[in-house]
Formats: C-alpha cells, structure tokens, sequence
C-alpha cells in the first residue's frame, strides 16, 4: 500500500470520533456560505474589488478543474481503493484528483494573497487547510488530491489575478 493510503487508515483509526464527524461534515459542506459572504462584499465599495476577483478566481478554479484537470487524471477514490479505508458521508461524484473542495477553498485564500489583502489572508488560508484536512477525515481524497487542489488553486487563481488586473486597467469593472 503507498503512503497516501496508510496515512488515510491513520487517519481513520486515530482522529475519526462521533463527535468530530458532525462538524467535519458541515465543515466540509461550507464552501457556499464562503462564497456567499464574498458576494455580500460586492455590495460595499471598499470591499467590492476583491470580491470580483476571488469569486471569479473561485469559478475558474472549479471549472478549469471538473472539465479540464480531474478528466485528465481519472484518478478513482481512495474509499474505492484503499482496503480498509471507509467513506464517511454521502457518495461523490468525479474522480479523486484534485481535490475540488481544496481548489475551491485555496482560490479564495490564494487571491488575498494577490489582491495583498493582509487581514483576510491568514484566516482565508486557515480555513482552506481546514475544508482540506475534512476532504482526508471523510476518506474521498488522498493526500496528494489536497496537494494537487492547492496547487491548481495557486496557478488558476494566480492568472486569473493577473487578467482581471490587465481588464480593471483598461475597464473600470470595479465600480
């Protein structure tokens, strides 16, 4: 068995608990309360830019990675892999690599880090870790999907930075 999967049935059988189970879950499930307070963001002036650019940054992170970056691995599920290794919570579609969740949650901490917002970039980056380690509690990711989604969330969302700061240039889409 490779390191991915040993660290999986770690997982499982050392931090796996009834009480725990239940906030991973809505943890995991939060992304869209995420966005959601991104989209309030627009609605104040100061705010409003950075709001365009992690909520675009967010849409192209997931759909350059459903259509374009997990069809190219196919990578099955650790649960559909792993001897052992039990899924908690219900089935997910796609394959394994990378991680959608992590690549949703990174493109919101990555874009703080090039829209140089320094009192959301901490918090931001604390949460993707947390969204991420949920993805390896649950068993529907191996380590390296978190990997790939955080690197993935880095590119996607470092170029999208860069094309909406050549449009705001030329456009005023802030406003």
């Amino acid at each position: 068995m490779n390191v991915d999967g040993q660290i999986l049935l770690w997982i499982q059988n050392n931090v796996r608990s009834e009480m725990l189970t239940p906030i991973v879950l809505w943890l995991t499930n939060s992304i869209p309360y995420a966005a959601g307070l991104f989209v309030v963001l627009l609605f104040f002036r100061k705010t409003r830019k950075f709001a365009i650019f992690a909520l675009s940054g967010l849409a192209v992170c997931l759909v350059c990675n459903a259509y374009v970056v997990k069809p190219l691995f196919a990578r099955p599920r650790p649960f559909a892999s792993v001897a052992g290794l039990q899924r908690i919570g219900p089935m997910p579609g796609g394959s394994s690599f990378p991680s959608s969740h992590t690549t949703a949650v990174f493109a919101l901490a990555w874009m703080s880090v090039w829209c140089r917002k320094r009192y959301w970039i901490a918090p931001l980056f604390v949460y993707a870790c947390l969204v991420a380690a949920t993805r390896l509690y649950l068993g529907v990711h191996y380590p390296t999907d978190i990997l790939g989604g955080i690197v993935v969330a880095c590119v996607l969302s470092y170029l999208t930075y860069k094309c909406l700061s050549w449009i705001s240039k030329k456009t005023v889409i802030t406003q």
